[in-house]
């Protein structure tokens, strides 16, 4: 059982009497269509969620094109017909992962964790693999690149252990209290997981160096200093070493973890694959490691390449 780390501190933004002004409100609106949302049954939360996706395939145009340019540079070798599946299908993911997120907002596990429905819909593969890592003593940095079930797979991680969740606070306070309420998970013996600023690099070092689990996304693009260039699917992108900077500092085993969402004659259910604790990591050559890493996040991606944010601008595209 891993230790508790003392009076670790809550960052997100408490709720302030200000967000019910009128510049909040489109906001709230918001909030109250995707808990409406929340309240479709389970097996119709996909066709809603793909509809949903069609509507952005159809208004998001900046983010449509963005998506393209994204898919023809990672996959030069699939036909363009295919490239134009992959986008629309990622759109209809995106769609889903609304749905998602209002599972994850205001589902069962919020009533009672330990039998929540949503344990029903989630396998795991390779659980030995995080709990091997577990059973070193060390501190566990769980890595979760962005794909579209990203708000699942903490919900889901919690089923197995306890953690922190790094997060990158929203510019918006009212977004970040909503984000930050939402995404809490209560277990049924009042623990939580515990949210930590990913700007809070000492609470970070704190928490791994304890012996805790802390669930981590380092794939998306970093301009910041001491960012490294290196190949993603092929061309330069700048990229986060944090990783392996955290892993040195703090001797903690890096447990990369993909949750996939699968279709099949019985419906759509979830599976959570965590990867062996690497090996010789890290190795010294910061982007040395954070290609090693991206070759990781490759070989997942293409097992279901319409389930990763390809609306992330990850190669700093220049669209016109």
């Amino acid at each position: 059982m891993s230790r508790k780390v003392k009076n670790a501190p809550k960052q997100a933004t408490p709720f302030q009497w200000r967000f019910l002004c009128p510049r909040f409100w489109g906001i709230w609106l918001g909030l109250g269509v995707l808990r409406l949302l929340a309240f479709v049954p389970y097996r119709a939360k996909f066709g809603v969620g793909k509809g949903l996706g069609k509507l952005l395939y159809l208004l998001a145009g900046k983010r449509r094109r963005l998506a393209k340019a994204s898919i023809d540079l990672a996959f030069p070798e699939k036909p363009e017909a295919e490239r134009q599946t992959i986008l629309e299908e990622h759109f209809a993911s995106l769609g889903i992962g609304l749905m998602e997120m209002a599972m994850v907002w205001w589902g069962d596990h919020k009533k009672h964790h330990g039998t929540a429905f949503e344990r029903q819909i989630v396998t795991f593969k390779g659980e030995e693999h995080l709990r091997a890592a577990q059973a070193e003593g060390k501190g566990v940095l769980i890595l979760a690149p962005h794909f579209t079930t990203l708000e699942l797979t903490g919900l889901f991680v919690s089923f197995l252990t306890n953690y922190h969740a790094v997060y990158r606070p929203h510019d918006n306070p009212l977004m970040d209290y909503l984000i930050a309420k939402g995404r809490s998970i209560r277990f049924d013996n009042g623990a939580q997981v515990e949210p930590v600023s990913n700007a809070n690099t000492r609470q970070m070092l704190k928490v791994l160096r304890a012996g805790e689990s802390m669930t981590f996304l380092p794939d998306q693009r970093y301009r910041a200093k001491g960012h490294v260039e290196v190949p993603f699917f092929g061309h330069p992108a700048k990229s986060n070493p944090a990783t392996a900077k955290i892993a040195k500092l703090t001797d903690c085993a890096v447990v990369p973890t993909f949750t996939r969402r699968i279709a099949d004659d019985q419906g759509v259910h979830y599976e959570v694959e965590f990867l062996p604790a690497l090996q010789d990591f890290p190795s010294g050559d910061d982007a040395a490691d954070t290609l090693r890493l991206h070759h990781l996040y490759e070989d997942a991606i293409r097992q279901t390449p319409e389930q990763y944010l390809w609306v992330h601008n990850r190669w700093s595209l220049k669209l016109y």
